[in-house]
């Protein structure tokens, strides 16, 4: 709990500046201990963010100084709100989606009544401007009521045949799928938007039991450390963003990307060719020179972006490929 009465009713014969500063500091911790946690990966960094921004206030630190130091609480915050808008409006998206599915599929059934039909439209319709949680377990009970009428009509018509239930049956396990990867969606890695480590191993297990070639593909951006070091952990998630972007853009459809550990990014991908001609696939993007261009504080930065990267064989034992990985991962930084 912050209380104010120290701020209010302090010693009056101290300076306005000391005063203003104190209050400014006493706000930059509301921010970091009231922000609306919509991802925990995104939650925590926030947090400590400005909290290490609040640390730089003191009584005697100049109020140009501060003014620096606020702005960069501004961006932090910035930064998160746009992070926890995706994660909010790629939910309502996916749920939006599935009740869409769910009530085309009543419709073509043809088995329920106009009043199951208009309900689940209702529904859709309102997902749109749905934004609490409040709201949202609303339409969940909404929704489970209009589902369980589905059934029983179906149940009555049973003689309109098995297909008609078999239907319903793979739509809706289609639906917990959706709603799975909106589960999965909220987890994403906060810096790149890529998979993270844990479906990481789940790609390589699954790419070991493979019958197909299977590569793993391994980048490790250059000196984020660095930028992170100079210009905050803000400014180096973009410098990472972008090159995972690049990387991933230039990949098939079908080759899975994933942010691996600190600034390493990997991928999982099939070739029926030999290694070396995969390595020649990937050099000529792998080995491309970036440039991203920052706002820091007032000046405008262009920050060179370039990673190394190597290509190892998925085959077991799976235990020897992670200690490739991790040993490759540790002499880039």
């Amino acid at each position: 709990m912050i209380s104010l009465k120290p701020y209010l009713f302090g010693d009056k014969s101290k300076n306005a500046d000391v005063e203003y500063r104190r209050i400014i500091g006493l706000f930059l911790q509301g921010i970091a201990l009231h922000a609306v946690e919509g991802n925990e990966s995104d939650y925590g960094p926030f947090r400590t963010d400005i909290d290490e921004l609040a640390k730089q206030i003191t009584p005697d630190t100049p109020m140009s100084q501060v003014l620096v130091v606020v702005g960069g609480a501004l961006r932090v915050m910035e930064e998160f709100n746009r992070r926890t808008g995706k994660v909010i409006q790629r939910q309502n998206h996916e749920l939006q989606n599935m009740v869409s599915m769910l009530t085309q599929t009543v419709i073509s059934i043809g088995s329920s009544g106009e009043s199951s039909v208009n309900k689940l439209q209702d529904i859709e319709k309102s997902i749109e401007h749905a934004r609490a949680v409040d709201d949202m377990q609303l339409l969940k009970l909404r929704l489970g009521e209009c589902l369980e009428a589905v059934r029983e009509e179906a149940v009555r018509q049973k003689t309109d045949g098995q297909s008609t239930l078999d239907t319903l049956k793979k739509e809706l396990e289609t639906s917990r799928d959706r709603v799975r990867s909106v589960a999965a969606g909220a987890n994403l890695d906060a810096a790149t938007g890529l998979p993270g480590k844990k479906q990481a191993m789940q790609a390589i297990q699954t790419a070991m039991a493979s019958p197909h070639n299977k590569f793993l593909a391994i980048a490790v951006v250059g000196r984020l450390q660095a930028v992170n070091a100079r210009f905050g952990n803000v400014i180096g998630d973009q410098v990472l963003a972008t090159f995972a972007q690049h990387f991933k853009e230039h990949l098939l459809a079908s080759d899975r990307v994933f942010r691996w550990q600190g600034p390493a990014v990997i991928a999982v991908l099939e070739r029926e060719g030999r290694l070396d001609k995969v390595c020649a696939e990937i050099r000529p993007f792998a080995d491309a020179k970036l440039e991203k261009t920052v706002e820091v504080g007032a000046r405008t930065v262009m920050l060179p972006i370039s990673a190394n990267w190597t290509i190892f064989p998925v085959a077991p034992p799976v235990e020897e490929l992670l200690k490739k990985l991790d040993a490759f991962t540790a002499a880039q930084i």
